[in-house]
């Protein structure tokens, strides 16, 4: 559960489960080799090291189990714990569990979250000055936006992550178990030049609970110039409106208490264009115990 103050309308929202929390999810990270345990309605998340033990994940979580959680960490003889709360923490359990923050978080800690209940031209008119002027431009360039292909994006994310030097290692298998996972709650949509079957940009959506979550996305160079990436958003806004959706969250952006992420810092402005309420969440925390299993 999520809840944030919605300051345009003046009024608080909740979001009633984190994607994390979600069956998708969890069958999706099982997908990827950890192990899923449902205690008290809540994911709780392992991996098993060799020798060394096992990793213990609990996020987005209303409240924390903290005495469920011992006990699963010594059933898997569990070396590190890991909390990625929702809400904050009552300060003297993290104490008596022997809980310290951890410098840096597996999952954003700061996102933007947009209201998408109005009508489609009142969200646009939300937008900043210069966003607004961004869609115009790209749909006067002639560009396409549809639901595209699973093959479509990995050529984009590929692209993308080459740009940077990094190698695309297994980024076709986990996007692939992605969308095994969500099934229809998976979308891509993708943006083209008129006749031309060439992606320009595009980004995966994910829907849970009436919440779309705009969990990846990647771009070409000339799709950038093109402004192509701010089209992808307004029509993937547009596609959860569709869906039911009550909220969009762009998945996160950067956090000023993590200093080492900066290189957030572009997509950050550029999310920042849509406008929406931005929610902090809770640093995370980290239980260590360094151990030699037999």
């Amino acid at each position: 559960m999520v809840i944030f103050w919605n300051l345009e309308l003046g009024i608080w929202n909740l979001i009633n489960m984190d994607i994390r929390q979600s069956e998708e999810y969890a069958f999706f990270t099982k997908s990827l080799g950890w192990e899923v345990k449902k205690i008290n309605g809540i994911n709780i998340f392992i991996k098993k090291i060799p020798v060394l033990g096992s990793i213990v994940k609990i996020q987005r979580t209303e409240k924390v189990p903290f005495e469920e959680i011992e006990k699963v960490a010594k059933k898997f003889r569990a070396f590190q714990i890991i909390l990625e709360p929702a809400f904050k923490i009552d300060p003297e359990d993290l104490k008596k569990y022997k809980y310290k923050p951890l410098s840096s978080p597996f999952i954003p800690t700061k996102t933007i979250i947009k209201d998408v209940k109005k009508e489609e031209k009142e969200i646009l008119s939300s937008f900043s000055k210069n966003k607004k002027r961004d869609v115009l431009y790209a749909q006067k360039n002639g560009l396409l936006v549809k639901e595209g292909t699973l093959k479509d994006f990995l050529t984009l994310k590929r692209e993308y992550l080459l740009k940077k030097f990094i190698l695309p290692l297994g980024i076709n298998k986990e996007t692939k178990l992605l969308f095994e996972a969500f099934r229809d709650k998976a979308k891509a949509v993708i943006t083209y030049k008129k006749d031309s079957p060439e992606p320009l940009a595009g980004a995966i959506i994910l829907f849970c609970e009436k919440t779309a979550y705009y969990w990846q996305a990647a771009a070409t160079d000339k799709g950038k110039k093109l402004l192509a990436p701010t089209l992808v958003v307004w029509e993937a806004i547009k596609l959860a409106k569709k869906e039911g959706c009550l909220f969009f969250d762009f998945e996160g952006i950067y956090d000023e208490r993590f200093p080492q992420n900066r290189s957030w810092q572009g997509f950050t402005r550029f999310k920042r264009g849509f406008r929406g309420e931005e929610v902090i969440f809770p640093a995370p925390y980290v239980k260590t115990k360094l151990r030699i299993t037999s």
